[in-house]
């Protein structure tokens, strides 16, 4: 009999969600509605259906002024398909936790939810969990000293970024191979491809590192 229950309501949750897709889709659009979007999304929520929790909150994020009133339930939701092994969802939890937007800024639980996205085989949360590490190790660097194990680590989430032409991810590699091996022609070759992606965006990220004025003398 329960199993019958779960599956009655299973189903209309996963109808719901397609029809706030397909609504979603059309947004930019001048009959699209922030509200509507969230709406539809929450009504799978409502129903437990996990995917429908995470997008209620991307819906949110997009639209974080106009939909400000569902703040508190979208981070609800949010939190919650995380922890049902939403792998988007535990990256956007993630990035919330690095950021500090809506919840208090805790990089440590950050890079668990992150760390965990990963695993799951969401290649961006790699990319970050790598840039959260560098920009936890740079302050620390002179007093700290770098395990190989670490090290690994960290180049291992980091070498993702190259994959998906990640700009950011790309220049925080390029920062820590500068300061941890001061291999000069890896961090110029890791600029190149920066500069090829990014243009002028990169070359302004680039002019925040550490070896900007090192490698353009």
């Amino acid at each position: 009999m329960t199993t019958y229950v779960n599956a009655q309501v299973k189903e209309p949750a996963e109808e719901f969600y397609k029809i706030a897709e397909q609504y979603y889709e059309t947004k930019g659009s001048n009959d699209f509605s922030p509200e509507k979007a969230y709406q539809l999304f929450r009504k799978g929520a409502v129903l437990g259906h996990v995917p429908s929790k995470n997008m209620a909150y991307v819906v949110f994020n997009v639209y974080p002024k106009t939909l400000f009133p569902h703040m508190e339930e979208a981070i609800h939701y949010l939190a919650d398909a995380a922890k049902a092994n939403n792998k988007f969802a535990q990256f956007n939890l993630g990035m919330v936790l690095t950021q500090g937007s809506y919840l208090e800024k805790n990089v440590t639980l950050a890079n668990k939810w992150l760390y965990s996205s990963a695993l799951l085989g969401f290649k961006r949360a790699h990319v970050h969990h790598g840039i959260n590490l560098v920009n936890q190790y740079m302050p620390q660097r002179n007093e700290m000293k770098l395990s190989e194990e670490a090290y690994d680590v960290i180049v291992s989430e980091l070498t993702h970024a190259e994959e998906l032409k990640h700009i950011e991810g790309v220049v925080q590699l390029a920062r820590f191979q500068f300061v941890a091996t001061g291999n000069l022609e890896e961090v110029q070759r890791l600029m190149k491809l920066a500069i090829e992606w990014g243009g002028e965006d990169a070359i302004n990220l680039l002019k925040t590192t550490e070896f900007w004025d090192v490698v353009n003398k």
